[in-house]
């Protein structure tokens, strides 16, 4: 992750990256959509919250911008929505038109009117989290450039809402501005947040929920993996609606953070209500045993053109510390043995899967 704080670069690390997994048998077709996004296109392009806010006349361009003012216009713009709460007015020519725009028919068209209350929160928050992970890429590239010594990064849009909505390429700083722009323009409130993660400075997000501000990490969520000389991206939700205490008490990998006045006691119980079809049967994605752990690789194994990445809670009985500890070593090996011809073995005392707070898995079986 690569973020920057009043326009410069503090430091950088790499995006939630697997070494690659061992190849064994044949599997399924990679583009099967294993985790589906919360994404479900409006028949027509609906009213947004933003609409009906207080205006806000940006002030006019005159003449062609250079970089600099460029990125203050950019920026400017994210303020009145994220910070003054306020709907921009902007000519049709305005340099930033098309960012908004872009955010405006985003929102549109992919959050629903139906949805109230609580309901409409956190499926406002879930759908922005899946999109972004979906449309945007990792800049892996700026990330390299940095190592290679290039620290002069103050205007790259990478680190702006540009970088999301117009090039579809950012690092955390992008994307917290990003969610926290698009859930402004929602009337839902949310804040950037800057600490580190895995040691290393990162930026996400808190967001208001119920009337509680929980964390949200869409850079975390974003699982890249490569598989030979071929590079995978996978969405996950094990980062989204988490309290600050599961947040900071994720070992090896937990967040530090100084923004602890707006915190949830707990997290939202965002998997109890989950569940995946297999084979024409449904199964919960909370599993609480052995055996019914067994079953769901099991059924995957035996219908293996249907699913091939399963995101799950593990939730066993007597199983504690869960966040200082990977406990479920034993017990996803037990599952694996399960599979016929999968496509990522245990090897090497590498598992093939992703491990997120509070017993939250990411499998990979078949590509």
């Amino acid at each position: 992750m690569l973020f920057s704080r009043k326009r410069k670069l503090i430091s950088v690390v790499l995006a939630v990256v697997a070494a690659a997994f061992a190849l064994c048998g044949c599997g399924g077709d990679t583009t099967t959509p294993d985790i589906t996004p919360h994404i479900v296109a409006t028949k027509t392009e609906q009213s947004v919250p933003i609409d009906g806010f207080e205006q806000f006349v940006m002030p006019a361009v005159d003449g062609e911008l250079s970089a600099a003012e460029y990125r203050e216009r950019v920026k400017l713009l994210y303020d009145v929505v994220v910070y003054d709460g306020k709907r921009p007015v902007l000519t049709d020519d305005d340099p930033v038109r098309p960012i908004y725009d872009a955010a405006h028919k985003f929102l549109s068209t992919y959050i629903h009117d139906e949805w109230q209350g609580a309901e409409r929160e956190v499926n406002v928050v879930h759908t922005v989290h899946d999109w972004l992970i979906s449309t945007t890429d990792y800049d892996f590239d700026l990330y390299r450039s940095y190592l290679s010594g290039n620290t002069d990064y103050a205007d790259n849009p990478a680190f702006f809402i540009d970088g999301v909505l117009l090039n579809g390429k950012a690092v955390c700083d992008g994307l917290a501005r990003a969610f926290s722009f698009l859930c402004a323009m929602e009337g839902i409130q949310s804040m950037r947040v800057t600490g580190s993660f895995a040691s290393a400075p990162h930026a996400w997000n808190k967001v208001k929920v119920d009337g509680q501000w929980y964390n949200v990490d869409v850079t975390a969520d974003a699982v890249h993996y490569s598989v030979g000389k071929k590079n995978y991206k996978q969405i996950a939700h094990g980062f989204m609606l988490i309290c600050d205490k599961t947040l900071g008490s994720f070992k090896p990998n937990g967040h530090d953070f100084t923004q602890t006045q707006f915190t949830a006691d707990a997290d939202y119980d965002y998997f109890s209500d989950g569940t995946v079809k297999i084979g024409g049967k449904t199964y919960s994605r909370v599993v609480k045993s052995q055996a019914e752990l067994d079953t769901v690789f099991a059924a995957i194994s035996d219908n293996k053109d249907s699913i091939g990445k399963i995101e799950l809670k593990l939730d066993f009985a007597g199983k504690t510390q869960v966040n200082s500890a990977d406990m479920y070593v034993t017990e996803i090996s037990k599952a694996y043995k399960k599979v016929s011809n999968a496509d990522f073995n245990i090897s090497g005392g590498e598992m093939p899967c992703f491990r997120f707070p509070n017993g939250v898995y990411l499998f990979l079986i078949y590509k």
